[in-house]
């Protein structure tokens, strides 16, 4: 599938959604235009989207182009690429499918059927997102985390579709682009082990799935791979049986998966999908500022941030009190132990000041 994009101003950056500088994944550039070159035979390179209608036969490819420019907001661009189904498909699925009956015993059809109307309608088409979160910001592989860090992988659909269908994550492994190196993290809808990574759980009345994990990486190289099968059912996919009486959507205990992934007649579509995740150590990570304290903001907060500043409000109105007196700098980006130390001082000597003249 070759995308091409035309940009007319010259400081424009175009790369694939979340592959910022990923390494044969860029656009080749020519003037004004960026062109994007992605197999189809092997989507998992640069984390093309698959999805196969399993009632039409119809595969489609899909991919979203971010366009970035100064003081502009991003603009994404979804590209997708349909083929028609063949003859010879060799999924047994959409050759075998019949049709069910579901008509009640001793139906007759009328002789005579006056039709006033027709209606016609048709569901939308899903287009599924995955992506990994840190502390809800969503990881690109522009950004690094270390082994062992807390995440999150999110599944979710668009705005669109989200009201017809639901989810359910069938399959799902790790991989560093090497047949070499290739770990099953969800078979048949169940985890392997949850202790390396977590129950997926349904969110949004099966709207998203979510399961929370910590950062890992293989020895020769600094990029992760996430290649996942999902199914889209309407209205919300069945639970599959993992043990323990719970149902799982890519869960639950280890010796508990089934041998095959049950039926479900609301199955509609099969979604292959990749991520990439960037995890390197780095020995300086959690080197201090030597005699520096700093801190950084984020310019949005969440709900649960909000609270956490309601909460400290009290510490806040101090430290402005001390803005005030002149006891810190308003341009200083730092705040420094000596600082903090003479002024815990000076407030423990004087409470002692004050008990000893009592």
């Amino acid at each position: 599938m070759i995308v091409t994009v035309s940009v007319n101003s010259s400081s424009a950056q175009v790369y694939l959604e979340r592959l910022k500088t990923y390494p044969d994944c860029e656009a080749e550039k020519s003037e004004d235009l960026h062109v994007f070159r992605l197999p189809l035979d092997n989507i998992y390179a640069c984390g093309t989207t698959r999805m196969l209608n399993k009632i039409t036969g119809v595969r489609i490819y899909y991919h979203r182009v971010i366009v970035e420019e100064p003081q502009e907001e991003l603009q994404m661009i979804l590209v997708t690429c349909n083929i028609p189904p063949t003859h010879n498909t060799s999924d047994p699925e959409v050759v075998s499918r019949t049709k069910r009956n579901s008509l009640p015993e001793n139906f007759v059809e009328p002789d005579y059927v006056n039709i006033t109307d027709y209606i016609v309608a048709s569901a939308p088409v899903p287009y599924l997102n995955l992506a990994v979160r840190q502390h809800g910001k969503i990881m690109d592989t522009t950004l690094n985390v270390q082994p062992g860090t807390p995440l999150e992988m999110l599944i979710y659909l668009d705005r669109k579709s989200a009201e017809t269908y639901g989810l359910l994550t069938s399959f799902l492994k790790v991989t560093d682009s090497t047949p070499n190196q290739e770990e099953v993290i969800i078979m048949n809808g169940c985890s392997i082990d949850p202790y390396i990574f977590g129950n997926f759980q349904s969110l949004e009345n099966g709207d998203a799935l979510s399961a929370k994990f910590r950062a890992f990486k293989f020895p020769d190289a600094n990029y992760v791979l996430f290649v996942g099968t999902v199914s889209v059912c309407l209205q919300q996919c069945r639970g599959v049986p993992c043990g323990n009486g719970q149902l799982g959507y890519g869960r639950r205990r280890r010796r508990a998966i089934p041998t095959d992934l049950p039926p479900d007649p609301n199955k509609v579509f099969e979604v292959e999908m990749t991520t990439f995740l960037k995890v390197e150590y780095t020995e300086d990570h959690f080197t201090l500022n030597k005699g520096a304290l700093k801190g950084a903001f984020e310019p949005h907060m969440n709900k649960s941030q909000d609270q956490e500043a309601n909460a400290n409000s009290s510490t806040a109105n101090e430290v402005a009190a001390l803005y005030r007196n002149g006891a810190l700098s308003p341009n200083s980006s730092s705040l420094t132990f000596t600082t903090v130390g003479i002024v815990i001082g000076l407030l423990v000597q004087a409470s002692w000041m004050r008990n000893l003249w009592k």
